[in-house]
């Protein structure tokens, strides 16, 4: 058997070639170890090819028993891959380089590799790729989890920190053979986990219209809308997740939510530039239909990227929908009567005090404090806090009170 191994190596037109001369010498070296039974021989043959193929060898008969699991594998990267890009805003595969390159300038991640990866051809060979995706995503991802992951299992992990399309996701979805799923297409992002409370859920739990001074120049004295979400991740800590929409595009952040029962504190970190935002809250009783704060982070757009803060406040939604919240995410003029139609979106009831709120919110955020300070004071909340919470659906939006 040895001798016609050998024969056809001899006759082949690549025997000339360099990569001819590699499998003769792989053929001789593997006569030397043919001297046991056939089913031993044809053991140590299987062995023997893999280990020719790893060496950079052009024998293929070690892909016949595990080529499927290959190429399936091949495809959930690419697909990961691709929402990685998506997620991080990285409409290239240069720009999504560029982003692995942040963290770690002599990573493989390069234009060429990138181009195997994300088309499905082939898969990293060096645990270095893993743990450079593992920074750039953030979070409690880790490398392992990264290289063994299902698409599906990915995409799960990876929504829980970024909002995603749905039009995107089903896509996605599709190509790795997934059904679509409403529960995980329609409420998938980050924004969604807090939706809908949950018993035993902590009372801050939900989705919150986000309404706060524009910080641009060319915005000044304009109001930015966004979308909050407080949820509890599987260890049953409270999270939060911010975006809102800046020229050009998407500005999303998310961190963990520490709270003491009277103020609350989170160091949110940007998807895009990967800057932390800072936000303190003062911590409303039940049903904390308002939740007023201070915003404070290096201004995005900005030429000297100032040191910037101002007031927030996060309105309830009750029974809104998260996607629906992130849509109207938008710059708005600093007018009454516009904030009482985001008020009448959200489902508060439509009243004379609804209007009286509108222009209350709007003096909220665009009164200086008194003193030199950027703060929020418990007395500046409370006539909104009372009418907001008069306005309410009489729909039950907190199942329980507990602290997580």
């Amino acid at each position: 058997m040895v001798a016609r191994f050998a024969d056809a190596g001899a006759d082949h037109p690549a025997a000339a070639s360099g990569e001819g001369q590699r499998a003769g010498a792989f053929i001789s070296w593997f006569g030397s170890q043919f001297d046991q039974s056939p089913n031993v021989q044809f053991n140590r043959l299987g062995n023997a090819v893999k280990q020719f193929r790893l060496d950079g060898g052009v024998a293929r008969l070690a892909d016949m028993g595990r080529r499927r699991p290959i190429a399936e594998a091949s495809r959930h990267l690419a697909l990961k891959l691709r929402l990685t890009s998506l997620v991080l805003c990285c409409s290239t595969h240069k720009e999504l380089c560029a982003r692995f390159a942040t963290g770690n300038r002599t990573t493989q991640f390069v234009p060429q590799n990138a181009y195997k990866w994300l088309s499905g051809k082939a898969m990293p060979r060096s645990s270095s790729v893993y743990e450079d995706w593992a920074r750039v995503l953030g979070g409690a991802l880790t490398a392992p989890f990264l290289a063994s992951s299902s698409f599906e299992e990915f995409q799960d992990a990876v929504c829980t920190r970024f909002v995603v399309p749905e039009t995107a996701l089903s896509a996605l979805r599709a190509e790795a053979g997934l059904p679509r799923s409403p529960a995980q297409v329609v409420a998938i992002s980050a924004l969604t986990r807090g939706s809908e409370q949950q018993p035993g859920g902590h009372w801050l739990e939900g989705t919150y219209l986000a309404i706060s001074p524009a910080w641009s120049r060319a915005d000044a004295g304009r109001l930015i809308i966004g979308a909050v979400s407080i949820h509890t991740d599987a260890m049953q800590r409270l999270q939060i997740s911010y975006g809102e929409s800046l020229p050009g595009r998407q500005v999303l952040m998310s961190g963990p939510l520490q709270s003491d029962g009277r103020s609350a504190q989170s160091a949110l970190t940007c998807s895009y530039t990967r800057r932390l935002s800072f936000l303190g809250l003062n911590v409303p009783k039940p049903p904390a239909n308002l939740i007023g704060g201070v915003l404070s982070r290096a201004a995005v757009h900005d030429p000297d990227a100032r040191a910037t803060a101002s007031r927030i406040l996060l309105l309830r939604g009750p029974g809104a929908r998260a996607e629906g919240l992130v849509a109207r995410a938008s710059n708005l003029d600093a007018d009454g009567a516009l904030v009482e139609s985001e008020l009448a979106a959200l489902g508060y009831r439509d009243d004379a005090a609804r209007a009286a709120l509108g222009a209350g919110i709007v003096d909220f955020l665009s009164t200086p404090s008194s003193s030199s300070l950027c703060e929020v004071q418990l007395r500046d909340l409370a006539p909104l806090e009372m009418m907001i919470d008069r306005l309410a659906p009489p729909a039950p939006l907190h199942k329980a009170t507990a602290w997580h």
